[in-house]
């Protein structure tokens, strides 16, 4: 049988006829197309190709048309992808309206679960093979579920959970663990440490080696080599925890090798219950920069085209810094001027600006690995003994966390510091990564100071502010760029106390209340309407989501026809809803008009830009709607209030 083209493929049952020779062909021509695919698209590129062989062996061991595949993250997904007939919409990866950088339900019925956040597989194919006992109409013919998990993701605390509910079921499950020591940067914890024992056992790797290279020779043992192999494991690497729990272990094997995972899987079917399958991989395996940093390739950004740069635009343009880096300078200096500072991170030193950090104080940097309950509770504990933790995580990575945020945290008023990046749209890594809900899950709990600042120089005033002053602050930003100085340079700015927000133009036609990133944007509309139309908007930077200015907005509400908000959140619950609610308690009478993100899921997009333009959240938007809300109003004298 020739080899088919990866665009003649139209699901797995175009690949289930190959001989193993064909298969390893296969595999290249997908991680070929992989590394060139990608480096267009942008994405996640060493997860994918550490997967490929795994990927392609499920899918011939496995009929999911009725088995189901669930995928940990989902990042890694790409030669599922091909193998189920989407490899000719490939050019449109991550792009808007293309194909998702994940699983999406929406594509294809072989994705069986939109996700995003690491730890779940476990538990949702626990759940699905439950639901589907008795659907094969006999014992031992009910559907498979099957999870493909990572080492590090496999080291979340709900990853045991789900495994050890799923072997007091003895549901019909497999877990294949892909473990090649890193998630985005090295996997960390005990847990790493014992899959790192078996994996480096050297003893155990010589023999079975031995064994394998007298299999030819001893037809007997050639057939029953993963039950040899079995024995030799137990023999020198006793006492694994996973048999402890009543789960099968086969392993470790080389993920790479597609006899090997062939013959797990088979073995695994065989044994029913519910089985682990551990096999070795090599982040990256087949691109060689990955093989000196496979951080690095864990997501690459799509080539650009050099285009000639306008020197006149580029110095008139204000001076950019991204978010992160702002953050992680800050915290460097703070942390250098005062011992009691501790940094925390759940699996992401680079993602969430912490490498600096670790590598200054590394006694006082802790990566707790993907563990976001233990990293938020582990921080209150460290603030309990007089140490301030500054816990930085994305946005969307907190709501794991959120019962530890409420009880160990707010609760208590303990003197920890959240630190949320990527708190807004994120563009092409789609709905399970926008950071969209914190503010209306945060501030809601009475003592917690909520903040985002509008530039670089806010970003670190308000971090120090949250430092030096007690109970729980929770500071947001978007994924961008800050300009360094908006409004007045920082020894000019009013003091950065809970709950004041400062002013930063005047004007009769109207009041915009910004917060965060937004306030830029704000500026922008309102400077071009006054040179336009001669409409001049009164804008404020908020500073705070909670505690709010109330005597701000109850100035606004004396002196103007009309309050707009601004925020890149969800509308329902965030900042927008904030303001209203504290004008009600003010009993104050203004229309507003609340611009921010709609109740609706919001795909993935080629760019951030792109959706905030989608949510009306672009400065041409705004400078429409609120052109049409001066028109529409009166203005009113400044000397009102």
């Amino acid at each position: 049988m020739n080899i088919p083209l990866l665009s003649e493929i139209r699901s797995p049952q175009d690949i289930q006829d190959l001989n193993d020779q064909e298969m390893k062909e296969l595999c290249q021509d997908i991680r070929a197309a992989l590394i060139e695919k990608v480096f267009q698209s942008g994405g996640h590129l060493g997860s994918n190709l550490g997967v490929v062989e795994l990927v392609a062996q499920l899918h011939r061991s496995f009929d999911f048309s009725k088995d189901r595949l669930v995928f940990d993250v989902g990042h890694q997904c790409y030669t599922h992808k091909i193998l189920t007939g989407r490899f000719n919409r490939f050019d449109t990866l991550r792009k808007t309206n293309g194909l998702s950088g994940f699983c999406n339900r929406k594509e294809s019925p072989y994705d069986v679960l939109t996700a995003g956040h690491a730890g779940t597989s476990i538990s949702f194919a626990a759940g699905l093979a439950e639901g589907h006992k008795g659907l094969g109409g006999k014992e031992g013919e009910d559907p498979w579920s099957v999870a493909l998990i990572g080492d590090s993701a496999f080291s979340s605390g709900v990853a045991f959970e789900g495994l050890t509910q799923a072997a007091e079921k003895q549901v019909r499950m497999v877990v294949v663990l892909n473990d090649n020591e890193w998630s985005i940067s090295r996997s960390v914890g005990t847990l790493a440490r014992y899959l790192s024992r078996i994996r480096s056992s050297r003893t155990l790797n010589a023999v079975y080696d031995r064994v394998q290279s007298l299999a030819h020779r001893l037809p007997a043992i050639g057939e029953r080599m993963d039950e040899v192999g079995e024995v030799i494991r137990h023999v020198l690497v006793p006492g694994h925890v996973f048999e402890e729990l009543g789960v099968n272990y086969i392993g470790p094997l080389d993920g790479h090798d597609l006899e090997q995972v062939e013959s797990a899987l088979t073995r695994a079917k065989r044994l029913g219950g519910v089985t682990l399958c551990h096999f070795l991989t090599e982040k990256g395996h087949g691109y060689e920069p990955a093989g000196t940093d496979p951080e690095r390739a864990h997501g690459v950004s799509p080539r650009k085209v050099p285009s000639p740069v306008n020197q006149a635009a580029r110095a008139a343009s204000p001076k950019r810094q991204a978010f992160t880096a702002v953050f992680s300078q800050a915290l460097c200096r703070l942390g250098g001027a005062d011992t009691r500072i501790h940094a925390i991170t759940a699996g992401m030193p680079s993602g969430a600006g912490l490498s600096q950090f670790a590598s200054d104080y590394p006694s006082r940097f802790h990566d707790t690995g993907i563990t976001e309950q233990h990293a938020v509770a582990f921080a209150g504990g460290l603030a309990t003994t007089g140490k301030k933790p500054v816990v930085a995580i994305y946005s969307t990575f907190l709501q794991r966390g959120y019962d530890q945020v409420f009880q160990e945290v707010a609760l208590q008023q303990e003197d920890v510091v959240f630190c949320l990046d990527r708190a807004g749209l994120v563009g092409q890594d789609g709905p399970t990564h926008q950071g969209l809900y914190d503010m209306a899950y945060l501030r809601g709990f009475p003592g917690f100071q909520l903040a985002s600042p509008r530039d670089a120089v806010d970003l670190e005033r308000m971090l120090a502010a949250a430092l030096s002053q007690k109970g729980p602050w929770g500071l947001r930003w978007p994924r961008g760029t800050a300009v360094e100085c908006l409004g007045l340079a920082a020894e000019l700015r009013p003091e950065l106390t809970p709950g004041t927000a400062e002013r930063l133009r005047e004007g009769a036609s109207g009041a915009v209340f910004a917060l965060g990133a937004m306030v830029e944007h704000a500026m922008e509309v309102a400077d071009r309407l006054s040179k336009e139309h001669q409409i001049e908007l009164e804008v404020w930077d908020a500073r705070f989501c909670s505690p709010m200015d109330q005597g701000a907005l109850a100035g606004i509400a004396r002196r103007q026809p009309w309050l707009a908000t601004v925020e890149e959140h969800a509308l329902a619950g965030g900042f927008g809803s904030a303001v209203c609610e504290t004008l009600a308690d003010l009993g104050a009478q203004i229309p507003v008009s609340r611009h921010g993100v709609p109740h609706r899921w919001i795909e993935h997009m080629s760019s951030r830009e792109e959706q905030l333009e989608l949510c009306g959240l672009s400065t041409d938007v705004l400078f429409s709607e609120w052109k049409n809300l001066a028109s529409r109003s009166s203005p009113v004298s400044l000397s009102k209030e």
